[in-house]
């Protein structure tokens, strides 16, 4: 940097004799120069061109789209010879001036050409309608020329390179507009009639789902899109497309139709797939009993999915045996699974008939036949869900019990009160099963009992061992047994008010603590507890103590007195 330097900070009188050699008129004003960036000093560039003196250039002229320099020390560029700068003692040289030199000339080629050319989207036009991208000139490039689709996030694309079609140029008034949709247009069309020539009916291709509409959904095969009818699908029942596909998915289908002329192709996912019906008396025999999913409520009966592609009637009139019911929906509804059993079957028409009503007793049934409501049972927990516990009652007899069943306090989750394998205790709250054939349990029922008997041994004033489950704002909720939770509010933990911090290092949950009962709420099922009246009755009952001791260890004059005589005597 010394050189450069040096070179700079020449006097006027020793630069004028650098410059006798330096002819600028004989490099030619505007000439295309190649130099090496030697240095970069604040706002200045020092560029080594080969003459006598260094090219300055301005730094500006070198920043990247985003404000980033885009050269450094040692790299080579190409500059245009400006003029000499004598009071300085440097020539000036413009970088800029050279690219839009050179862009000009690009852009002017591609455009008699019609060849595309490269540039970078370096920025948003002011209403956001397009983009301007750099050719070393800037060109205006619509929002409508980006691309295929609807550009949703423009900004994503500054700074990146893209090469365009320049669709109109006018280089008196030096502007001109480009378009990358028309070349990605062109490559979509090469690409379509490649793959027109390449498929045939019968072939398993891979794509993407571009679309869904109310009739299937559009498929892009790799730059040619085919249509798979709702029809083609699936074997089964479905009102949309998207209750099987999904915009993004990728999928395998058979290729059904393809024509040429039009460019259409027709495909199938079903197709794909063996068709269920062909050994239907096999899967499904006469008398056959099974669990299967209700997927329509008609006026006349239920449509029940056997499997994918396999649908069979309920009929209104094989629900039960007492009488035609006055409506499906008393009996099934859309996504229960009963037991059904299969009574007649017609291939040929894809139609198999089932019955409910044809079905034995139930288990759960026959099994509230011999347990009535009220009743306690124990149970295994066998699966725990958000809203409600399934409990093994016995053998292929199931029971569920709701989270508003559990406690008479609020909780979060049936796991913070039972743990599946767990074997436990539960009421029978109903004569009838659920909806879902289950035999309704309740477990706070139990409680009911447990609670009088506690608040008639635990009279407010007398205290209780209680353990700590939840420390907040308001106070420390705490629990009796299982099925008995208190609360300590925070006035009644401590003379002083205590902060949620203070709380937290004092108490922990788990903890084992002594209370005392200040209320009880029988039909609430709430109790209150106060460790700060209870740590005042122990204060009393350590001074009462003390005042006793005190008593009795003090001797008076008399006591003398009387000691001496019994002496005497």
């Amino acid at each position: 940097m010394s050189d450069s330097n040096d070179t700079i900070e020449k006097n006027p009188e020793d630069f004028s004799e650098l410059v006798k050699d330096y002819d600028l008129k004989a490099v030619g004003s505007n000439a295309a120069l190649e130099g090496r960036i030697v240095d970069i000093i604040e706002n200045r560039v020092v560029v080594d061109i080969g003459q006598k003196t260094e090219g300055i250039l301005d730094r500006q002229e070198l920043l990247d789209w985003d404000g980033s320099m885009k050269y450094k020390v040692g790299d080579t560029i190409k500059v245009l010879a400006k003029n000499v700068n004598f009071k300085e003692g440097y020539i000036i040289v413009s970088k800029k001036q050279f690219d839009v030199q050179e862009g000009w000339e690009n852009v002017f080629r591609a455009y008699k050409k019609d060849i595309p050319l490269l540039g970078r989207i370096v920025r948003l036009t002011p209403d956001e309608k397009g983009f301007v991208v750099d050719m070393g000139v800037e060109m205006f490039l619509p929002m409508s020329q980006v691309d295929i689709q609807k550009v949703k996030a423009p900004k994503k694309m500054l700074g990146k390179d893209y090469w365009f079609k320049v669709v109109k140029l006018n280089k008196k008034e030096k502007e001109g507009t480009v378009s990358r949709r028309v070349l990605l247009e062109e490559e979509k069309q090469e690409k379509q009639k490649e793959l027109l020539t390449s498929l045939a009916a019968g072939q398993t291709v891979k794509g993407v789902v571009t679309s869904i509409v109310d009739y299937g959904a559009f498929v892009d095969l790799g730059g040619l899109e085919g249509l798979v009818h709702k029809d083609n699908i699936s074997y089964g029942r479905i009102n949309h497309p998207r209750e099987k596909l999904r915009k993004g998915d990728e999928i395998e289908v058979k290729v059904l139709e393809v024509n040429k002329e039009t460019g259409k192709v027709s495909l199938g996912i079903k197709q794909r797939f063996a068709d269920p019906w062909v050994a239907i008396e096999t899967k499904y025999p006469l008398g056959k009993r099974l669990v299967a999913k209700v997927v329509k409520l008609v006026s006349f009966g239920a449509f029940i999915e056997l499997e994918e592609g396999v649908e069979g009637l309920l009929h209104i009139s094989d629900l039960t045996w007492e009488g035609r019911p006055t409506s499906v929906e008393e009996y099934v509804a859309v996504g229960d699974k009963p037991w059904v059993q299969v009574i007649e079957i017609n291939k040929e028409e894809r139609k198999i008939k089932l019955g409910l009503k044809q079905l034995e007793t139930r288990p759960e049934e026959r099994y509230l036949e011999k347990h009535k409501r009220g009743e306690i049972v124990r149970a295994k927990v066998k699966k725990i869900l958000k809203s409600r516990v399934f409990l093994g009652l016995e053998d292929g007899v199931e029971g569920v019990v709701k989270i508003s069943d559990i406690s008479y306090h609020h909780i979060e989750s049936p796991d913070d009160f039972m743990k599946e394998g767990e074997e436990i205790e539960a009421m029978i709250i109903s004569d009838e099963l659920d909806r879902n054939y289950k035999v309704q349990l309740g477990i706070k029922h139990l409680a009911d009992n447990e609670w009088r008997t506690f608040s008639a041994k635990h009279k407010p004033g007398s205290s209780v061992e209680v353990t700590v489950r939840k420390i907040g704002e308001a106070g420390i909720s705490v629990e009796v047994t299982r099925n008995i939770e208190g609360f300590i509010r925070s006035g009644d933990i401590d003379e002083e008010k205590v902060s949620l911090a203070d709380l937290e290092k004092k108490f922990k949950p788990g903890d084992k603590i002594e209370a005392m009962v200040t209320r009880t709420e029988l039909d609430r099922k709430k109790v209150y507890f106060s460790l700060r009246a209870l740590s005042k009755v122990r204060e009393r009952e350590e001074l009462q103590k003390f005042m006793k001791a005190e008593d009795e260890s003090k001797t008076t004059i008399g006591d003398l007195l009387q000691n001496e005589l019994d002496k005497k005597k």
